[in-house]
């Protein structure tokens, strides 16, 4: 049977918009978002670069699309994985492991998540539409070190936002090692590092 021309279905509009949203994310993180053209998208997606503008008005739009994808994906992995832990030392330990598991299952994903503050420091245009977003990664480390303080699992002395602050470096600097260091066992090890760290931290405030 022959499929029928005209508008797509919502199924099919949902598939082709995320084949968008993976070709995009490849190409901004492989060819940088200056140079990453609707042509160069289309052509991994399977479409015309006019169809493109049904999904996306603009190239803004698409990368903005494509950072909220990805905010989704790592940000609901983080929350599924902190749901079933007890402690703060255990929450921060599945977060780790979440980082590891999409550095290895998903390579490219901390690659863009890194060429994000790059882009929207030299597109002003970017830097705009993505200030307009919620905040989701301090929303979800305020809500661990919040609880954790109010727990008795923090130090006394040390001020929620400055445990957030820690954390969201730490993080970033992983994300960093996890672009560089292709090797999963390298970044098992290293994060095994950060959690025997964080346990002498607290241990040494008297947690």
């Amino acid at each position: 049977m022959k499929r029928r021309l005209g508008r797509p279905t919502q199924g099919d509009a949902a598939e082709t918009r995320q084949r968008i949203l993976d070709e995009a994310r490849r190409a901004f993180t492989t060819r940088g978002y200056e140079s990453t053209t609707n042509r160069d998208i289309a052509l991994g997606a399977g479409i015309t670069a006019a169809a493109i503008y049904h999904y996306f008005p603009s190239k803004v739009d698409l990368y903005v699309a494509v950072f909220v994808s990805v905010q989704a994906k790592v940000f609901e992995a983080f929350e599924a994985a902190v749901a079933s832990c007890g402690t703060f030392l255990e929450q921060l330990d599945a977060v780790f492991d979440v980082m590891c598991e999409l550095a290895e299952h998903d390579p490219m994903l901390a690659s863009f998540v890194v060429s994000v503050i790059t882009e929207a420091s030299h597109h002003p245009e970017l830097r705009k539409e993505l200030a307009k977003l919620p905040p989701r990664q301090e929303i979800f480390l305020s809500e661990l070190c919040t609880k954790a303080k109010k727990r008795g699992e923090l130090p006394e002395s040390l001020p929620v936002q400055s445990a957030i602050d820690a954390m969201y470096g730490v993080l970033a600097g992983f994300s960093r090692l996890a672009v560089t260091v292709r090797d999963r066992e390298r970044l098992l090890a290293a994060a095994t590092v950060y959690k025997s760290m964080a346990r002498s931290a607290l241990s040494r405030a008297g947690v």
